[in-house]
């Protein structure tokens, strides 16, 4: 009876290992590293091995399967399921792990050179409704262009718009417009 037990909370534990890599492999980014899928065949066969294991204590199941000590039940337990299992289990750690490696420090070098590109301004910007000059977090006003140019990568280059080069310069803008108009 305890080894029924024993057998059955060791199928267990394998098929729970099993069925967390099949579940991880819809989620993770990691089942594409070379090496994913030997694990999963590896435990698969495991958890095979273990089940045909457990069937050698149930003698009323010779009609349905072959169980017991026979050679074909031990070459199936012991060496497709354990010996197997456990070289495609090796294996692909072999080659899996190597590459989680290469992979995180990939992510996280694209993540640190996503993060130098980005230079964001967030939050909640005080700005003056008449002269338009942004108060920092020390209290002091400073110039719109200053402020953004200090807090971001953004360079400014200045020029005027139409309206208000007819507002401030009248007359260098009606010349501009005759020039224009004559070319």
């Amino acid at each position: 009876m305890t080894d029924i037990i024993l057998e059955g909370l060791r199928a267990a534990v394998v098929g729970l290992a099993l069925m967390a890599l099949l579940r991880t492999q819809r989620f993770g980014k990691l089942s594409v590293v070379d090496g994913w899928y030997m694990l999963i065949a590896g435990f698969a066969l495991l958890f095979f091995g273990t089940l045909i294991d457990i069937t050698d204590n149930f003698e009323a199941l010779n009609r349905f399967w072959i169980v017991g000590d026979t050679p074909a039940q031990a070459f199936l337990e012991k060496v497709v399921g354990y010996l197997v299992g456990f070289v495609f289990i090796a294996v692909g750690i072999w080659k899996w792990m190597p590459r989680v490696a290469e992979h995180q420090q990939m992510m996280a070098e694209s993540v640190q050179k996503a993060e130098e590109e980005v230079k964001v301004l967030r939050g909640l910007l005080p700005i003056c409704s008449s002269c338009k000059k942004i108060r920092d977090d020390k209290g002091y006003w400073n110039q719109i262009e200053g402020y953004i140019t200090e807090h971001s990568e953004a360079i400014f280059s200045h020029g005027i718009c139409p309206e208000c080069a007819e507002k401030l310069y009248p007359q260098e803008y009606k010349e501009m417009l005759a020039t224009e108009a004559s070319d």
